[in-house]
């Protein structure tokens, strides 16, 4: 495709409403067919809110040539609403997931082992904090630097294993 000879040939489409969302509906532009680009000011780093802020048009905008505005417009109409509708997601997850024996089979499965996973991070999270606390409290030569003072190594100590407890206690009321 040719570049335009100015941005004069390009027409706002759309204003995104961040950086993601309009780099999302230029990915679905292009994909049918309409080359698009997202422009944002460089000088603002992305996510800032200085951009939602500052009520130009160009922030986040979505340009296309001017020969494919119109039909650029649809696509971004159509997306738009699709995404948004809730009914039409239901419907769509409705049609694609049938719920029979074999399914909830599955997905019951499929939750036992994220607990399980969950439940593992959990003592895993347990047993680094105790060692952590266990080091502080030995302070081994081989960190070759002079350990704290006293009243500081053993706060740490105590906060760690503190913290090692409530890992552990978290992680027994979660598998009730």
């Amino acid at each position: 495709m040719n570049k335009p000879e100015s941005s004069k040939d390009l027409v706002l489409v759309h204003h995104a409403r961040d950086e993601w969302a309009g780099n999302i509906i230029v990915g679905y532009l292009r994909d049918n067919g309409v080359e698009a680009t997202l422009r944002s000011p460089p000088s603002m780093a992305p996510l800032d809110t200085a951009e939602n802020l500052s009520g130009s048009d160009k922030v986040n905008g979505i340009f296309v040539l001017d020969h494919e505005a119109d039909r650029a417009r649809e696509l971004v109409k159509e997306f738009v609403n699709t995404v948004t509708d809730d009914q039409v997601l239901e419907e769509a997850a409705a049609q694609k997931l049938k719920l029979d024996k074999e399914t909830v089979k599955q997905l019951r499965g499929a939750l036992k082992e994220e607990r399980q996973t969950f439940e593992f991070l959990g003592w895993i999270g347990a047993a680094f904090l105790g060692a952590v606390a266990l080091l502080w409290a030995i302070w081994p030569a081989w960190l070759k630097i002079g350990p704290p003072a006293a009243g500081f190594r053993w706060l740490g100590v105590i906060l760690l294993l503190l913290a090692a407890l409530f890992a552990g206690s978290w992680t027994s009321r979660r598998l009730k």
